[in-house]
């Protein structure tokens, strides 16, 4: 049965896609911005295990390097992230939202009486 939660984080995954669709930024200043929102979605909010661990694998891959002058993690390994790296970081976004849709579009009669209202 799909949740709220599940609601959630597909909505918050649409607004970081939307992040790094628009923009003329380098993919870099876009992936900072779409992780605020990233960042909104616990892995709790996913339904499925290797959804999870996609997401939770995007979030490292955004915050692995240590905070330095002053700049939080993000930051720092947003700097450090060359054009091709940051890209498949995006595309793997992109393919967790999908996944996601699908998942919830399959289960789709099972919407919480909430998602009925909306």
């Amino acid at each position: 049965m799909v949740t709220d939660s599940n609601l959630y984080a597909l909505e918050k995954l649409n607004e970081a896609l939307y992040c790094l669709v628009a923009g003329a930024d380098r993919v870099q200043a876009r992936l900072g911005k779409a992780m605020r929102y990233l960042m909104e979605i616990t892995p709790g909010y996913v339904p499925d295990s290797e959804l999870r661990q996609m997401l939770v694998g995007i979030k490292d891959d955004l915050t692995f390097a240590g905070p330095t002058h002053g700049e939080g993690r993000v930051e720092a390994t947003l700097r450090g992230l060359d054009d091709e790296d940051a890209s498949a970081i995006a595309v793997r976004i992109l393919e967790l939202h999908n996944r996601l849709w699908e998942l919830i579009r399959h289960q789709g009669s099972e919407l919480p009486a909430s998602a009925a209202k909306r």
